[in-house]
């Protein structure tokens, strides 16, 4: 994700290489952020299926105590569970679009102006 924000000072004489073009617009760099989200997202749900897998293996070849394999298996469950609701979070995240602007807002949602009460 890019930072916003106050720039960082470098030492003197150090070169330093642009990170991004300055003329950028909020939807490139919306759609940057969105990409780093989304793989951030796989990552996550990889890492999760992987642990997984490893404790319902560790649990199906009754490596410790029935009550600690019992204890994997269902731990294993709950992370598939976690995973898959990872996996919506990163399909919303995909079809997510930016905001509006403000200077572009719909003039259809815009608040209409309240009546005076009768008194």
């Amino acid at each position: 994700m890019l930072r916003r924000g106050k720039p960082k000072r470098a030492r003197r004489g150090t070169v330093l290489q642009e990170t991004f073009d300055l003329r950028m617009d909020q939807h490139d760099i919306f759609e940057i952020d969105r990409s780093h989200v989304v793989a951030q997202l796989r990552i996550i749900r990889r890492a999760i299926n992987e642990g997984a897998e490893e404790m319902e293996m560790v649990a199906i070849e009754k490596v410790f105590v029935n009550s600690v394999s019992q204890a994997l298996t269902r731990t294993a469950r709950k992370l598939y569970q976690l995973a898959e609701e990872l996996s919506g979070l990163h399909r919303m995240v995909e079809r997510a679009q930016p905001p509006e602007e403000p200077g572009r807002s719909n003039p259809k949602s815009r608040p209409r102006p309240r009546r005076k009460a009768r008194g």
